[in-house]
């Protein structure tokens, strides 16, 4: 058993930073993240204990965690999304600030299963089959939520850079 330990340790660390990342893509807030990702690899940690035999994939950690996200968000009610925070991560350059302030607030429009999709495929890199084994419908059905959220996400986007919230000015786009 103190092997198997040793095992799911060395699988909560390997995950420790995307099962953060993405609860923090979805939830918008470091706090609640924190939260949210610790609550994910007590989750894992746990079930790989009871289950010896058990190896996680990133579709079932990323499901994992999709879930602790959702159950936090049930029992507290959303918070704003951070953009102070989103502008801190990353390069310092003022556009890249501007582009990453104007896709948080963009992001934080949309709904629960677009923001989803979205992160899945753009911000942690899953194909649509892994997109589909994560969120558990079909292929085909994965691409069409990414389609419809693409296009939303486009709107939302437009509509933010419309209004001017970013830092910065985007006529060169």
């Amino acid at each position: 058993m103190a092997d198997r330990r040793e095992v799911v340790a060395e699988w909560a660390s390997q995950y420790a930073d995307r099962v953060f990342r993405l609860a923090y893509a979805l939830i918008g807030d470091r706090l609640q993240a924190e939260d949210a990702a610790q609550e994910s690899l007590y989750h894992i940690a746990r079930w790989c204990l009871s289950h010896p035999d058990f190896t996680p994939t990133d579709p079932w950690v990323y499901q994992v965690t999709r879930n602790s996200v959702r159950d936090l968000m049930r029992r507290q009610p959303p918070a704003t999304v951070p953009l102070d925070e989103s502008a801190a991560v990353g390069d310092n350059r003022e556009d890249f600030r501007v582009d990453r302030l104007d896709v948080a607030r963009a992001l934080a429009q949309l709904s629960d299963p677009d923001r989803e999709v979205l992160v899945f495929f753009y911000f942690l890199d899953l194909s649509t089959k892994e997109v589909a084994e994560v969120l558990k419908i079909s292929p085909t059905a994965a691409r069409i939520r990414l389609s419809r959220a693409r296009k939303r996400f486009k709107e939302a986007f437009l509509a933010v850079d419309a209004k001017g919230e970013g830092m910065g000015t985007h006529e060169a786009r």
